[in-house]
């Protein structure tokens, strides 16, 4: 979070900018309680780390800031831990490291906090997000008379006044985008240290990067533009606990030679010269100059799962489409992509059918040659949640796995690939019942997102006993959570 002056807040990736007529640094729960008394009549939002690129944070009244909540304590068992939900994600790794245990998922960046990952579901690659470990909340809302109260959720808990069992809160609140309230504190599991294996491995198509999934199931990989392969991270629980000797190298070679000097790459043939045939010199010849296939290396797994992905300013959106879609979903991506790239560029007729059936070829017309995409599309699989409205929530007996792709655009202005970004996205959700990420670039509706989501109506009903008189509903959260009856 950055401004020009103590109430002017803008997000990281710059996107974001808005006024907040109080901006409010609480030490205490009482503190917390005092303010949401003094702005019960207005709207109150949280602020994390600001790494978000929606509106979720924006607030024209009173927006929290809880850097100073933020104490650590580990449970007796050694199988939990309850965090203030100020503490960013990379100094709950190291409290818990040096107790020799550590979260059981871990997302790309260490830097948010966790709240924010939690009420966003910021997730890895082959496990659940972050919200499904979650076994207990605390959190500042508005009991029934409206006055400011803390309440405890929990699975063990009395629910809310019988209305509502508590394992329904609890999946309600694991992932709640800030809608029940301010979330003081976590209860999360975790799991004792454990060191994963990885190699970079070049495959040619999605079967062959799929095929490999049961003997890396924390594999991630990336569609790389331009040359339309696959890069594998093929990544899995090490046998041995211990890191290899070549492991601190590794770390050096990855934060020099990708984590920065890659990105300037891309920076520099995207952003600043803005050329074409660069970008594609780029991936079609160069980037496997940067890669080092087959480089075997065990590490600890808060190092080895980790990315600087924040050292450079970009903006993000993020789809979850369930296994059964990924081919199709993926397939759609990349023509879209290449006709954005190439005028000329004629998609297939099962792509052209999707984008008549869903009136979008006006928006198509237009994207038409005008964005070069620039950045390899990650696609990381996400296991089924207990939540509610996490991008990969489960209900019934539903159990197929989902995956995220990301795009993602390091260029200014954005105008172009949020429109190629907005196609895509619509589509997807249209077609395949794609959800988007709640912490990322969300240019969907809420027409769109009462369709993804068959929870939400459950969500609501909680969500009014939390919050009865709307105080945490901004604008954002009004468009994308209300029923039909509310927008």
């Amino acid at each position: 979070m950055t401004g020009e002056s103590p109430k002017t807040v803008t997000n990281f990736g710059r996107n974001i900018r808005f006024a907040a007529a109080a901006l409010c640094r609480p030490r205490s729960e009482a503190e917390v309680l005092r303010i949401l008394e003094a702005h019960r009549d207005g709207t109150v939002r949280v602020v994390g780390a600001g790494h978000s690129w929606n509106g979720g944070i924006e607030s024209p009244d009173a927006l929290l800031d809880l850097r100073h909540m933020r104490r650590v304590r580990l449970h007796e068992d050694r199988a939990r831990v309850t965090v203030g939900a100020g503490c960013r994600i990379g100094d709950l790794l190291a409290h818990l490291e040096r107790n020799g245990l550590t979260l059981p998922s871990i997302g790309l960046i260490d830097r948010q906090t966790l709240a924010g990952a939690v009420a966003t579901a910021t997730h890895g690659s082959g496990g659940h997000s972050m919200s499904h470990y979650v076994d207990a909340l605390r959190i500042a809302c508005y009991g029934p008379g409206g006055a400011a109260v803390v309440r405890t959720v929990d699975s063990a808990g009395p629910g809310i006044a019988g209305r509502h069992d508590p394992d329904l809160v609890l999946r309600a609140a694991r992932c709640a985008v800030g809608a029940l309230g301010v979330v003081l504190e976590l209860t999360l599991r975790c799991v004792p240290q454990y060191y994963v294996r990885e190699r970079c491995v070049w495959v040619g198509d999605l079967d062959e990067a799929l095929e490999r999934e049961p003997g890396a199931p924390l594999q991630q990989f990336y569609l790389i533009p331009h040359s339309w392969e696959y890069l594998v991270h093929d990544r899995r629980v090490a046998a041995s606990g211990r890191r290899t000797g070549a492991a601190a190298l590794y770390r050096v070679y990855w934060l020099v030679v990708i984590d920065v000097l890659l990105h300037l790459g891309i920076k520099l043939t995207a952003s600043l010269l803005r050329s074409r045939r660069l970008v594609h010199l780029l991936y079609r010849r160069l980037l496997r100059l940067f890669i080092v296939p087959g480089w075997r290396v065990t590490d600890r797994s808060d190092r080895q799962l980790l990315m600087r992905h924040d050292l450079f300013r970009h903006l993000e959106m993020e789809m979850f489409v369930r296994r059964a879609h990924l081919a199709e979903a993926l397939e759609f991506v990349t023509e879209i992509l290449r006709a954005a790239d190439d005028a000329a560029y004629e998609v297939s007729p099962e792509v052209w059918i999707h984008i008549e059936q869903t009136a979008m070829q006006p928006a198509f017309d237009e994207l038409r040659g005008t964005c070069v995409h620039h950045y390899p599309i990650c696609v990381r699989r996400v296991l089924p949640d207990g939540t509610l409205i996490s991008m990969s929530s489960c209900h019934g007996t539903e159990v197929e796995d989902w995956y995220a792709i990301s795009l993602i655009t390091y260029t200014e202005p954005r105008e172009p690939f949020e429109r190629v970004a907005r196609l895509i996205a619509t589509v997807l959700a249209r077609a395949h019942g794609a959800r988007l990420h709640w912490g990322k670039w969300f240019p969907l509706g809420g027409s769109d997102v009462e369709r993804m989501y068959p929870g939400l109506p459950s969500f609501r009903q909680v969500r009014d006993d939390f919050d009865p008189g709307g105080v945490f509903r901004n604008a954002f959260l009004k468009d994308h959570l209300a029923g039909a009856d509310e927008r």
